[in-house]
């Protein structure tokens, strides 16, 4: 059978517990609002974080973009002439066409 320490004594209920001293409570009113004003800080940073995130992610973005938009451009320049390229084309058809008309006539 088990053998029951008489010296151990449990705590007292919560409801039993003496109340602080009166400074104590002051000391704990102060802690509550530096508490308070601690948690409106972090709320404050937290309506901040989407905008901080998108701003990381686009600086992170840009390089990529960038790269990308330089491949591309080495792509279209491999692959042919460019539309700039291709607009005067005509104009110097006409022109030589003229100018075989011109002899012609």
């Amino acid at each position: 059978m088990a053998h029951q320490d008489s010296s151990y004594c449990s705590p007292p209920p919560v409801w039993k517990a003496a109340r602080p001293p009166s400074g104590d409570v002051e000391a704990l009113k102060a802690r509550v609002n530096e508490l308070e004003q601690q948690v409106r800080d972090y709320e404050t940073l937290l309506s901040e974080l989407p905008d901080l995130f998108e701003r990381k992610f686009q600086q992170r973005l840009e390089p990529l973009l960038e790269r990308y938009r330089l491949l591309a451009q080495a792509q279209q320049l491999m692959a042919g002439p460019s539309e700039a390229e291709i607009v005067p084309l005509p104009l110097r058809a006409d022109r030589q066409g003229q100018q075989q008309r011109n002899i012609a006539a």
